[in-house]
């Protein structure tokens, strides 16, 4: 079960969208620079894919703390996706990343050749952004990424 999502909402949720294999969940920012998060789920409701990034519209910044896709779902441009709808809210921003694999960073890499941001791999974050802090607002299900 998606966290933060009841088990009468979940299957609303499954019932209101019978085709989609893919659930995507918005979790908004609670306060400030608090972490946004988008979770993949299956029909089951079990993760298969995260995004958790940060925004400080004072500094200009953004820092992209984890993005995880199982192999399955790679390769698909899912990754892509979720990562062009988080850079949606600091257009122009200075963004980082956390620590990524070889593979991670050609990731990034390509997605910083086509957006344009650096994306750049442990970057020093604002002082703004506590990456501890995370909170979780009741997620919006999301059809646009």
């Amino acid at each position: 079960m998606p966290e933060s999502v009841s088990e009468l909402r979940w299957q609303w949720i499954k019932l209101r969208n019978p085709k989609e294999e893919k659930i995507f969940l918005y979790y908004p920012s609670g306060a400030g620079t608090d972490a946004q998060v988008i979770r993949v789920c299956d029909r089951n409701g079990l993760d298969h894919a995260i995004l958790i990034w940060y925004v400080c519209h004072e500094c200009r910044f953004g820092d992209v703390a984890k993005i995880s896709i199982i192999d399955e779902w790679q390769r698909q441009g899912l990754g892509r996706r979720l990562l062009l709808w988080a850079l949606r809210g600091g257009p122009g921003y200075r963004w980082v990343t956390s620590g990524q694999s070889p593979e991670g960073q050609e990731f990034f890499q390509a997605l910083a050749r086509e957006t344009g941001a650096a994306l750049t791999n442990r970057g020093k974050t604002c002082a703004h952004i506590d990456i501890g802090h995370r909170s979780y607002p009741r997620p919006r299900l999301v059809h646009d990424i």
